[in-house]
């Protein structure tokens, strides 16, 4: 599998910088080809102190035709030494909520705090630009975010990154973004070797239509992303991770959840919009926590209590799984 999967990356690699270098009207550099051990193309920024250079920097994935999302950009998080080490680095790919961005993870997660002395490259793409892409090629064909993050974005950010590759990846991210780490590590299984999942998304069937309703009226997701729940109910299948546990063999998968009642340490009871979604994402969680036990997949969770839908119950979550998945992809 891993044989198999460095070759995926390789072929589709080749094939997504090939395609966008007349669309993009730029070639992309090779992995190695860099500037003060960075590369080329990093861009940093002066104007936000969430991400600060040397450590964090963005790049621009070139985008071939017949892909549609809204943000190309992507948000990297480098150890201090990066530039000056020659070591290659294992890889966490954090994954944003809705509504959020690419630059989510470091303006309200943290993470260039959580990861400043980590030998790890966390890579954190747009998911939405603002909106809910839910991390899947849209039912209307408006956008390909399946696509994007699969087979652009991560063959083409690792080319250009001193990273390790198979066996040293691991995703992780809240919400939405909980969703598409446990759906793009079923759908390519060997890709990840472990997940976390923060009040995710997890199992949209696991009342079968009835849920899947539910979670359309709420907007998760709507319409033009998998279609009506009902009608359009294989589409709902063909992407909820809690019908397709079997895909998550061999992984480290870790699960986090609040149950939506008041009481915790973030308390804010003049919010109560936020307390609504968690209790539907903590009944996902156990029965996802339930199907990974009886498939036999290695898991750990994480179900606080009370506890409300939002970042800083992400935050404590993710203090609780980085260890987890560190440890995981460590080479």
């Amino acid at each position: 599998m891993s044989l198999r999967t460095s070759r995926w990356l390789s072929i589709v690699a080749a094939t997504a910088v090939a395609a966008c270098v007349t669309a993009c009207g730029e070639s992309p550099s090779a992995g190695g080809d860099d500037v003060g051990g960075l590369p080329a193309g990093a861009r940093f920024l002066t104007d936000d102190p969430a991400c600060t250079a040397p450590r964090c920097f963005e790049l621009d994935v070139p985008v071939p035709e017949g892909v549609a999302i809204t943000d190309n950009r992507v948000r990297v998080l480098v150890p201090a030494d990066y530039p000056t080490s020659g070591q290659r680095y294992p890889l966490l790919y954090l994954l944003h909520d809705a509504p959020g961005d690419y630059t989510t993870w470091t303006r309200r997660g943290n993470a260039q705090e959580f990861l400043k002395d980590l030998d790890v490259i966390a890579i954190m793409p747009d998911g939405g630009g603002g909106n809910s892409g839910w991390y899947t090629n849209w039912h209307s064909g408006e956008f390909q975010w399946e696509t994007y993050h699969l087979d652009v974005m991560m063959p083409y950010v690792e080319n250009q990154l001193r990273v390790l590759g198979d066996g040293h990846r691991a995703v992780a991210g809240p919400s939405m973004g909980g969703h598409g780490s446990m759906y793009y590590s079923a759908l390519r299984p060997g890709l990840f070797q472990a997940a976390g999942g923060i009040s995710g998304a997890v199992d949209f069937l696991v009342l079968d239509r009835g849920s899947a309703t539910v979670a359309a009226l709420l907007g998760m997701p709507s319409g033009p992303v998998w279609g009506d729940p009902v009608t359009n109910f294989p589409m709902w299948q063909a992407h909820d991770p809690g019908t397709h546990i079997d895909g998550l063999a061999g992984m480290k998968i870790y699960l986090s959840s609040g149950n939506g009642l008041p009481g915790g340490p973030h308390e804010q009871l003049g919010s109560p919009e936020l307390y609504a979604i968690e209790p539907l994402l903590y009944v996902m969680n156990l029965s996802f926590a339930a199907a990974l036990t009886n498939a036999g997949v290695e898991h750990e969770t994480l179900f606080y209590g009370p506890g409300f839908h939002d970042w800083p119950y992400y935050r404590d979550a993710f203090a609780w799984m980085l260890p987890k998945l560190m440890a995981a992809i460590a080479p």
